[in-house]
């Protein structure tokens, strides 16, 4: 980015100086005062052109940098979504895995007991 705005200054600067020399030759010309008029609004609105034309560039890099940053961290989050996605991943995996084990534990221990079952204990320890 430093290379073109050297660059950006040495071309403006050149064409700073050419406009001054056209200002000259159309002051020290020895045309009529319609035809120095005239030469002169042209003068003015190349002058104009090229202002809006630098000015267009020196915006345009500006965005550029912005839009580029912006392009930047919005890949960095992108990584940061799909590492998150991967780790989510993982950890769905790991859990689907310990449930899988707690349930085969359960079965050889002998199952879970049912409420009912539960329910008719407590009834007759309570009778006793």
């Amino acid at each position: 980015m430093r290379k073109s705005r050297k660059t950006m200054f040495f071309i403006t600067i050149s064409i700073a100086v050419i406009i001054f020399l056209g200002l000259v030759t159309l002051i020290l010309s020895p045309k009529t005062l319609a035809d120095t008029a005239y030469d002169g609004v042209i003068l003015l609105v190349s002058v104009i052109s090229i202002a809006i034309a630098i000015y267009s560039e020196i915006e345009l890099n500006t965005e550029s940098r912005r839009v580029e940053k912006m392009v930047h961290e919005i890949n960095r989050m992108r990584e940061n979504v799909v590492n998150d996605m991967a780790i989510d991943k993982n950890t769905r995996y790991k859990l689907d895995k310990i449930i899988a084990l707690d349930e085969e534990i359960y079965k050889k221990v002998g199952g879970r007991k049912k409420t009912a079952d539960l329910k008719d204990k407590k009834q007759t320890t309570q009778k006793a």
